[in-house]
């Protein structure tokens, strides 16, 4: 069983972002797009930049759907507030992995496309321990929906990719554990009672197991 961090187990989904644009008085999805609908994205997921150029990348970004660079750094200070005030694992979310450690019918990764160092981050949170192993984008120099990086959580959790399922909250990262031949469910926060419903049809929880998750 292997899990996405932002978005999944973290919520820090679409709507964090969309009401940050609201208080940015930004049409909704733009610092979405600005963060993470730029060529800069997926190189700083790989490894290929710092979080430095990175952060520059969206400024410039936002500074051109915003129309000046005070509202884009306004509204980047904005949502970067929010982000800092999440919980590092949603509360729900933190049951669900408690409950399917306890079971202990299923080995539990963590794949996350993040920048540079977040593994140790990761770590200081004590989110890593909650896990068997963890995998960060640009810790191992791949990115998701690349195939390659999904065999490799696999690999190191020593379970066969077909044995697998990944769930993660973008459509694109879905389909590309498929091609890695993994499972994959499409997580919504605003639908964890179909995650539960899958992880029983999977083996790794039972109705005894479920209660007191929703």
């Amino acid at each position: 069983m292997i899990f996405d961090y932002g978005g999944v187990l973290r919520g820090d989904g679409r709507e964090t972002w969309t009401a940050a644009d609201a208080k940015a008085s930004l049409p909704p999805g733009t610092l979405w797009a600005a963060w993470h609908e730029i060529p800069e994205y997926q190189l700083s997921r790989a490894g290929a930049i710092d979080g430095d150029a990175f952060r520059s990348a969206i400024r410039r970004a936002l500074t051109a759907a915003a129309g000046s660079a005070q509202r884009a750094e306004a509204a980047l200070t904005t949502l970067e507030a929010a982000l800092a005030d999440l919980p590092p694992v949603d509360p729900a979310m933190r049951a669900l992995i408690d409950q399917l450690r306890a079971a202990g019918r299923v080995k539990l990764g963590l794949l996350s496309n993040a920048n540079r160092g977040s593994t140790g981050r990761l770590r200081t949170r004590g989110v890593a321990t909650l896990f068997d192993d963890v995998v960060v984008s640009a810790d191992v120099g791949l990115a998701k929906p690349d195939p390659a990086i999904f065999r490799l959580a696999s690999e190191r959790l020593r379970v066969p990719p077909g044995a697998c399922l990944m769930i993660d909250d973008q459509l694109q990262h879905v389909e590309g554990a498929r091609a890695a031949g993994l499972r994959a469910h499409l997580h919504e926060p605003a639908r964890l009672s179909e995650l539960i419903a899958r992880l029983e049809t999977e083996g790794a929880l039972t109705v005894v197991d479920r209660q007191g998750l929703l």
